[in-house]
C-alpha cells in the first residue's frame, strides 16, 4: 500500500491519556492537521509510481570457518544478529537435519499451516521443521509442534494482540492424550520447569517459528514492557492422564478420549491473571478451601461492570476465561465427592454469579448501557437480560465453558489458575505422526 499515509501521535501522551475520552481528546485533535494533509495533499512521484517489490525466493545460507566449533559460534552470532534466533544457542538447520526432522510426519513439507502475526509470514510444515531443528526438538515431537501452530494461526485465535501487546501476556501449550507419554512429556512434579526435552523444545520450536515466520522481535513489534514469563519455551506441559480419573481435557472440546490434542491459550503475565489456589506438602489443604479460593478469584471478574465505559477500550471491562490446573490429589478427591468436569464448571459458574439484589445501580446501568452488547454474543443477550430481576443471579462469565479444567502435577502438587480474554483459545488434533502410535 505505497500511498497509505500514516499519522502518529506521541506514545507518552497516548498511553497517559487513553483512560478517558476527555483526556484523550486533545491528543486526537492535535493529529487532525496531519490527517487532513495526508488526505488532501497530492501524491508524490514515488506514491504514484511505486517500485514493484521483487518476489523473494528462499536461498540456502552457508557459514564456514577453519574449525567446526568456530563455525557454530559464527552461525549463532549471525542468526541472532539478523533476528532469526531467541538468544539461546541454536542447532544448525542443515538439509540433512531438516530431512531427519521431517521423518516424524507424513504430511507434505510444502503444506501451508497458516499466516503468522504480526507481519503475516507463511508457516509451512517445512519452515516449522526448520525451527524445530534449531530448537533442539526430535522428529516425534514435530506433529505436536505443527498442531500447536495450527491453533495459533486459527482465524479465531487472537495471536496479534498477545504477541505484540505492551502487557506481558504469554501462551500455554498443553498436550493431552496418549502421545504425551510416548514422547516423554512431563506432566508431574516440575511440569512447568526445566529438564524435559519434549516440553522445553516443543515450546521453543513454537517460539522460534513465531519469530521467523511472524517476524517478531522485542522492542520492534513485540512490545512487552517487561518481556514475557517463560519467553523461550512458553508454558508447555502435558496433562497427567495416568492420575486423572476424569476424561482428558480435549474430550470436553468434542474430540475422542483416545485422541491426542494440543490446546493453545493466551494466559496472564507477571502481574495479571495468575494465582495459586492451594495444595503442596507444607501447609494442610482440603477441597473446600481450594474451591473457595477458585471461586473468590473468579468472582473478582465482577469488576468488569464497574470498569466499563461506553466507547472506551478497557481490557478490564472484557469477560475473561480461566484455565484451572488442578493437581491429581485434588481431582481424585473431587471425583470421590461426585464431581465431573462439567459439574465442577457448573458449580463454579453458579457460585461466582452475583445475586441481582447485590448489584449496584451503576453495575446494572453498565450492563444495560453497552456492556452486554459489547461483551456477550448476541444469542445470549436474552438469557443475560433475564437475570436482571429480583431472585436471579447475573453470571460474571459468559459461559461455564469459559472455565477450562486441566489435570497436571504430581503428588504432592499445587492447583493454580491462569486468566485471559475469551478470544484466544484453540484445541487442535495431532495428526500425521509416523514415529508414535498416537497422533497418526
Amino acid at each position: 500500500m505505497p500511498s497509505l499515509r500514516i499519522t502518529t501521535v506521541p506514545a507518552d501522551e497516548y498511553y497517559k491519556s487513553r483512560i478517558t475520552v476527555d483526556d484523550i481528546k486533545p491528543v486526537a485533535v492535535s493529529a487532525f492537521s496531519s490527517i487532513m494533509k495526508g488526505l488532501t495533499h497530492p501524491l508524490s512521484q514515488e506514491e504514484t509510481h511505486p517500485l514493484i517489490k521483487k518476489t523473494e525466493t528462499a536461498e540456502s545460507s552457508r557459514v564456514t570457518s577453519e574449525r567446526y566449533d568456530l563455525a557454530l559460534e559464527k552461525f549463532n552470532r549471525l542468526f541472532l544478529h539478523i533476528h532469526w534466533g531467541d538468544g539461546l544457542p541454536l542447532i544448525p538447520p542443515t538439509p540433512e537435519r531438516v530431512k531427519w526432522m521431517l521423518s516424524g510426519i507424513r504430511r507434505d513439507p510444502k503444506e501451508v499451516i497458516g499466516i503468522v502475526a504480526p507481519k503475516n509470514g507463511i508457516a509451512t510444515i517445512e519452515k516449522i521443521a526448520i525451527n524445530a531443528v534449531m530448537a533442539g526438538a526430535r522428529p516425534e515431537y514435530l506433529p505436536v509442534i505443527i498442531a500447536a501452530m495450527e491453533g495459533l494461526t486459527d482465524k479465531h485465535f487472537d495471536l496479534l494482540h498477545v504477541m505484540t501487546s505492551t502487557g506481558s501476556f504469554n501462551l500455554a501449550i498443553i498436550v493431552s492424550g496418549p502421545i504425551a507419554r510416548e514422547i516423554n512429556m512431563n506432566s508431574g512434579i516440575g511440569f512447568l520447569g526445566h529438564g524435559w526435552r519434549a516440553n522445553n523444545t516443543i515450546g521453543r520450536a513454537v517460539r522460534l517459528t513465531l519469530i521467523n515466520t511472524g517476524h517478531l522481535w522485542p522492542g520492534e513489534n513485540d512490545m512487552a514492557l517487561m518481556g514475557r514469563p517463560s519467553a523461550h519455551t512458553f508454558r508447555t506441559f502435558a496433562e497427567n492422564d495416568a492420575a486423572n480419573p476424569w476424561k482428558p481435557y480435549h474430550a470436553s472440546r468434542g474430540y475422542q478420549p483416545e485422541d491426542s490434542c494440543v490446546t493453545v491459550s493466551t494466559t496472564g503475565s507477571y502481574s495479571f491473571g495468575d494465582i495459586q489456589f492451594g495444595g503442596g506438602a507444607v501447609i494442610p489443604w482440603n477441597v473446600e478451601t481450594i474451591l473457595g479460593n477458585i471461586i473468590a478469584h473468579i468472582s473478582v471478574d465482577r469488576g468488569q461492570w464497574s470498569a466499563f465505559k461506553p466507547g472506551v477500550a478497557i481490557p478490564a471491562a472484557a469477560p475473561g476465561k480461566h484455565l484451572i490446573v488442578l493437581h491429581p490429589e485434588m481431582v481424585q478427591e473431587l471425583n470421590r465427592l461426585g464431581y465431573t468436569q462439567e459439574k465442577l464448571q457448573a458449580a463454579i459458574y453458579d457460585k461466582t454469579s452475583v445475586p441481582f439484589e447485590d448489584l449496584t445501580s451503576q453495575e446494572i446501568a453498565a450492563i444495560k448501557g453497552g456492556w452486554l452488547e459489547r461483551a456477550v454474543p448476541a444469542e445470549l443477550h436474552n438469557s443475560f437480560m433475564a437475570c436482571l430481576k429480583p431472585g436471579a443471579k447475573v453470571p460474571v462469565l459468559v459461559s461455564p465453558e469459559d472455565i477450562h479444567i486441566f489435570v497436571a502435577g504430581g503428588v504432592p502438587g499445587y492447583s493454580f489458575g491462569m486468566k485471559y480474554f475469551r478470544i484466544a483459545h484453540q484445541t487442535k488434533l495431532i495428526r500425521g505422526a509416523l514415529l508414535t502410535k498416537s497422533g497418526r
